[in-house]
Formats: structure tokens, C-alpha cells, sequence
């Protein structure tokens, strides 16, 4: 079977998207698919998709809207026996699922986040994107089979389009684990925090809460990655000495310091799958999470779910972190439990994924 994978933007390019689709595309080889990844670029951009369309990001945040390359559009699709595009938002997917539809080929619209329209960005352009949800991406994710690679993006895809959406475990690829890390209530509480430097994954609540731990016992901050608040992160490192601030890394260099860490740190306010959080959960390194997107699902072992606070609250996560630390060698085993479980529910993504894909095409050929 033949699969095109649509995404605006794909790896090198940082972003919890870009690793989905690198992990879907591996998916599909393993299980004898041949697939093709389509995606925007332009002349000199680094990139791993086999075809790309010609590009003008606009806006702050770089919203993607094609301008040509339709040929190879229509080429691509016409390839497939099937479509996986990703981000409804996006106008390059819409385009390869209405394209999709004319020729022939079925497409699963891998709606990520709540489908929502996000905020930010200038008014002109958070207009244009709300005009765009309402008048293509809601025709193309009607005409599609809708996947939300959370539960609660179920609900979001019924609120936004009108449509029951079917649920993928979100595929994460072979990960080892972490391993047991040593932590004597001497030593300063290793807190890492990784995403994207943005308001919806908050680091500064993060600085925040290591600087109230710290009240309490010694504690160090470790933040990777990178976006628009780097700068005043790297003006609260400047006057921190407890606080690094290490730019983005390769997805080695993360997984390297998830085995350091004790303890993992998501602040976000507006998330969906927390991928950071499922990742180190995983691995069983304790993680302290906000109570945002499918994150309170992911605490399996009881008594873990006290790790999982609510948003936008300081105190919450320094005295979470306060909890961990004191019992740590307790708390570590319990969080190895918990990847084991967690790890072994994301082993379904393949099959679920083959599924949705074979009920597509049947849909097509019925309908």
C-alpha cells in the first residue's frame, strides 16, 4: 500500500508534529507500506520530505500557505492509495485531502491539538485563520476520516467540526529506559524542563516553581529548546546561577538528559498530548505535569496522580517536586511501574493506525 504523508512542516524543523510524522513514516515502512512525505519548503531549506510546494509563511507565528507547485500536489495524491495529512489548520493538508478526494484516494485528517483555532499572532492573520477553519479545513476534515491523537481532541474535533473524530494512541518509538538515577537530600534536585520556548508551554512558570523549591531544599533548572521567550529566559538565567538554559538539542541530547535528570518539569497552560511528559514518563523518570491535555491519563500507578497539578499555580509544582525529593528511591520505582503501563498502551498506535487507514479505504470504495 502506498501512503502519503502530508505535513507543512517535517523534520529538521523542530515541533511535536515534525516527530509524529517521522515516527508514523517509520510505522508504515515496517509494515511493507511504501510512503511518500509531502510538505512546504523552499529553495535551500533543509528538509526531509520527498516532495515540497513552494511557500510563504505568514505571520509571527509562520503560517504556511503554498503558492504553486499544484502540479506536484496533484502528483502526489494521484500516487497514494491513501493520505494521512496532518494539522486541519493548515492549508497544505486541506488541499491534499479535497485534491485527494477528487482523485480517488482516501485521507485521515490527523487533527492535532483540540482542534481549535490557536490564538497569538497579528489580528489580520488570527482573523485569516479563523475564516480558513471555518470555510476549508471544516470541508476537508468532513470529507476525511478525523484522528485525534488525544482524547480530548475527541471532543475538540466534535466542537469544531462538527464530526466524531476516531482516536490513535500517539506512536512513540522504541525508547529506552532511563535507568536509576541516585539522589541524596544532600545533593541538588536535578529539574529538567523541555519544549518549546513559547506562552503555551509557560518555562517561566517553571523558573518560577524551581525558585520556590528552592526555598525548601537545593534544586538546579535545566531548560531545553528554544522559541520567542528565549530571550527573557536568558535574562532570568543571567542573574540564576542554578539555571541553564541549553538552546534546542538533538532528540539524543534530550533523551541523554532525560537519564541525568531526577526529576522531568511541564508547565504547560494550553497543550494536547504533552508529548514531553509521555516521553519521559515512558522511560520511567518521574515527571511533575500540569493538569493540561491527556497528561492526567498518563498517571497509571495510584499516587502518582498528585505529580499531575493545575496550571498556571507556582506552588503546585515546587511542592510536588518538594514530594518527590522526599521520597525519592520510593517515588522512582513507582514511576518505573508506570512507563512499563504507559508504553505498552502506546504499542497499540501501529494497529490502530493500519485499522484507520483500511476503514478509510473502505469508506472510499462504498461511498
Amino acid at each position: 500500500m502506498r501512503v502519503l504523508l502530508v505535513s507543512s512542516f517535517v523534520l529538521p524543523h523542530a515541533g511535536g508534529v515534525e516527530q509524529f510524522v517521522a515516527a508514523l513514516r517509520e510505522l508504515l515502512l515496517q509494515r511493507g507500506c511504501e510512503v511518500r512525505v509531502l510538505a512546504c519548503a523552499n529553495p535551500g531549506e533543509d528538509t526531509t520530505a520527498d516532495a515540497v510546494l513552494p511557500t510563504r509563511y505568514l505571520g509571527p507565528a509562520g503560517w504556511p500557505l503554498p503558492t504553486g507547485g499544484w502540479r506536484t500536489l496533484w502528483d502526489e495524491v494521484g500516487w497514494a492509495d491513501a493520505i494521512v495529512a496532518n494539522n486541519a489548520l493548515q492549508p497544505l493538508s486541506c488541499a491534499a485531502i479535497l485534491a485527494g478526494r477528487r482523485r480517488g484516494a482516501p485521507g485521515l485528517t490527523v487533527v492535532h491539538a483540540s482542534g481549535e483555532a490557536q490564538s497569538g499572532g497579528t489580528f489580520g492573520i488570527a482573523a485569516a485563520r479563523a475564516v480558513f477553519q471555518r470555510l476549508i479545513a471544516r470541508a476537508a476534515v468532513r470529507r476525511s476520516l478525523p484522528v485525534s491523537v488525544s482524547r480530548v481532541g475527541v471532543g475538540g474535533v466534535r466542537r469544531a467540526y462538527g464530526v466524531g473524530a476516531a482516536y490513535l494512541p500517539y506512536p512513540l518509538p522504541e525508547l529506552p529506559l532511563a535507568g536509576t538515577v541516585a539522589f541524596d537530600e544532600r545533593e541538588e534536585l536535578r529539574v529538567l524542563w523541555t519544549g518549546r520556548l513559547a506562552r503555551e508551554k509557560d518555562p517561566l512558570a517553571a523558573v518560577r516553581a524551581v525558585e520556590r523549591l528552592r526555598d525548601a531544599r537545593p534544586a538546579r533548572l535545566e531548560l531545553l529548546g528554544d522559541g520567542p521567550l528565549r530571550p527573557s529566559l536568558e535574562a532570568l538565567a543571567a542573574e540564576r546561577p542554578w539555571m541553564t538554559l541549553r538552546g534546542a538539542r538533538p532528540w539524543s541530547e534530550v533523551l541523554a538528559a532525560h537519564a541525568r535528570a531526577h526529576a522531568c518539569l511541564s508547565t504547560s497552560v494550553w497543550d494536547n498530548v504533552q508529548v514531553a511528559v509521555l516521553e519521559a514518563l515512558t522511560r520511567g523518570v518521574p515527571v511533575v505535569s500540569t493538569q493540561v491535555g491527556d497528561a492526567p491519563a498518563y498517571y497509571r500507578v495510584p499516587g502518582l496522580e498528585r505529580f499531575c497539578v493545575p496550571p498556571g499555580d507556582p506552588d503546585a509544582p515546587a511542592a510536588a517536586l518538594d514530594d518527590l525529593a522526599g521520597a525519592y528511591e520510593e517515588h522512582r520505582g513507582a514511576f518505573a511501574d508506570n512507563g512499563r503501563r504507559l508504553a505498552a498502551s502506546h504499542r497499540e498506535a501501529p494497529l490502530v493506525l493500519m485499522e484507520l487507514i483500511a476503514h478509510a479505504r473502505a469508506g472510499r470504495a462504498g461511498g
